[in-house]
């Protein structure tokens, strides 16, 4: 009929910078779906040209040279009976302006492009450093049906909503880069839900997948119908093309099968994590990984996960015991390595340690001997991993988690060292229920005894966590509360919390301020994780 039509959504994983391989890749795309006889909309996510986010690439001549060339070749790429709609960069030759922008292709002629109007400018979000702000809306008439185009925030903002055209539109279609965070997949369903019921629109929502640096995407794109029902949901953490026809102004039935995604947030996290993993590394074409495994929770976590996404043979763990580690640390990392086999070397950090000891002898003489020691070998380690790092080209992952990172409880130089943190944003009570679940799930990639033991850095005799820190259970709903929700001293002390204890962990987080702005990039998971979504002054004399 006349008003069919046929969409291909494509939830596209993009790498920054690879215009060429992008673009190439959207191209056979598009080659290997299209038909002669059949009018098709394809459609890609947000900045799919050039990847999510570019900052300040943006800014360099041979950037926009390569996006120029690039994008002339995919409109000469699109037939007659084909729309490509997909996000790109914008260059404005007389005002110098740079726009977020969805060009819609057709006929090997660009037939519209729209800019982006609501520039998100929070969070990790800083488009108004690079982007100016679009003005007008499009709305695309194919075979009768009318297609509103808006670009992520535009969809959640009044004013790119409130014209009067918005209230004859058939489809809405919002092209995203919208990072993953805990609970967001519900947030943003619930609000969709509520805005086609509310517009009488049907809509489809795409979302970019991928990890870039510290954020990775979700994907978890979806179809709405007028009446606010989520119709299907295209899966979280993966590319995906999904093909589906409307007529009549309508999602046809059966062109839409009711899959609808209900995967709890733990395993969401936890595939998040795997993915902004495996795309840091793979994005930068490094080869291979390589972990400090001393049979504690969180390097025994990111072994396994490592062992999920990296083929075993490029994954190589160094075992590093001191006269302060215990047999049962070191069984129960071999005993892990071989549940997995990953190959492991076992390098003792005695001879360094007490070689650095004894050349400091003299200039510590007279003092007594206090964390001081303990950091030494800490770094004795970290100059071990990093060496072996440097000759083999294996990416060192840091193991720790936020817990520690926000208080403190690590060695600059030394257990801190590392390319990327896969745990960053994990609290050391989440490190515990991800390890937990993922042997529920009939995954033994992780020895029980690891599970259960007390946390401990092994750095002085019979040492545990718990005789420097709070029980994590506790450290953990004191920190959620500072950093996550906000909130002051004395709001926390209402929750039954003893004053000098809140007080004394929000200066452990203020004071340690300047070791995460030293530490590796790792994944973010929620709102207020370290590094550009949180932003405080290293020297302050604020009282919280």
């Amino acid at each position: 009929m006349k008003n069919k039509l046929e969409f291909i959504i494509v939830q596209f994983n993009a790498t920054v910078g690879d215009i060429e391989g992008n673009a190439t890749r959207i191209i056979d795309i598009i080659s290997k779906n299209r038909s002669l006889n059949t009018t098709k909309i394809f459609v890609f996510p947000e900045l799919a040209l050039c990847g999510y986010s570019p900052e300040d690439l943006l800014y360099r001549q041979d950037f926009e040279n390569s996006i120029n060339t690039y994008m002339n070749k995919i409109v000469n790429f699109i037939e007659n009976n084909e729309y490509l709609i997909f996000g790109a960069p914008r260059y404005c030759d007389k005002t110098g302006r740079i726009f977020n922008s969805a060009y819609t292709i057709n006929g090997k002629n660009i037939l519209n492009i729209y800019d982006k109007q609501a520039l998100p400018n929070y969070g990790v979000f800083d488009e108004k450093r690079y982007f100016s702000k679009g003005s007008k809306n499009f709305i695309l008439d194919v075979c009768g049906n009318k297609l509103c185009i808006l670009v992520c925030e535009d969809a959640w903002s009044y004013e790119s909503l409130k014209s009067d055209n918005m209230k004859n539109i058939d489809f809405l279609i919002s092209i995203n880069a919208s990072p993953f965070e805990i609970e967001k997949d519900k947030k943003r369903k619930n609000y969709f839900k509520n805005l086609t019921k509310k517009n009488n629109i049907n809509l489809i929502y795409l979302n970019t997948v991928g990890g870039q640096d510290e954020i990775v995407f979700d994907g978890s794109s979806f179809l709405a119908n007028r009446e606010g029902v989520i119709m299907h949901s295209l899966k979280s953490f993966s590319e995906e093309i999904f093909n589906f026809s409307v007529e009549n102004k309508e999602f046809i039935k059966g062109s839409v099968p009711n899959i609808v995604g209900n995967i709890n947030n733990n395993s969401l996290t936890y595939e998040a994590i795997k993915l902004g993993t495996k795309d840091y590394i793979s994005k930068s074409n490094l080869n291979g990984v390589l972990i400090g495994l001393s049979g504690g929770i969180d390097s025994a976590l990111t072994l396994a996960i490592a062992a999920e996404i990296f083929d075993k043979k490029n994954i190589e763990a160094i075992l590093m015991p001191s006269v302060y580690t215990s047999d049962l640390s070191i069984q129960l990392a071999k005993e892990q390595c071989n549940i997995l086999d990953i190959n492991y070397s076992i390098i003792s950090i005695e001879d360094i340690n007490n070689e650095i000891n004894n050349t400091l002898e003299d200039k510590f003489k007279g003092l007594s001997k206090d964390i001081t020691e303990e950091n030494i070998q800490a770094r004795a380690r970290g100059l071990i991993l990093m060496a072996i790092s440097n000759k083999t080209g294996k990416v060192l992952l840091t193991t720790g988690n936020k817990s520690e990172l926000a208080v403190g409880y690590s060695t600059l130089y030394g257990d801190m060292c590392g390319s990327f943190a896969p745990l960053k944003d994990l609290y050391k009570t989440e490190v515990f229920t991800l390890a937990k679940e993922e042997a529920n799930r009939g995954k033994i990639s992780i020895p029980e005894a690891v599970i259960e033991r007390l946390p401990t850095a092994e750095l002085s005799k019979d040492q545990y966590d718990i005789d420097t820190l709070p029980p994590y259970s506790v450290l953990d709903e004191i920190l959620i509360n500072f950093i996550e929700n906000k909130k002051s001293l004395d709001e926390i002390c209402e929750l039954g919390f003893e004053k000098s204890l809140v007080s004394s962990v929000i200066n452990m987080v203020i004071r340690n301020e300047y070791k995460r702005r030293q530490y590796a990039p790792g994944v973010k998971i929620r709102s207020e994780s370290f590094g550009r979504d949180r932003r405080f002054p290293i020297v302050s004399k604020f009282k919280y």
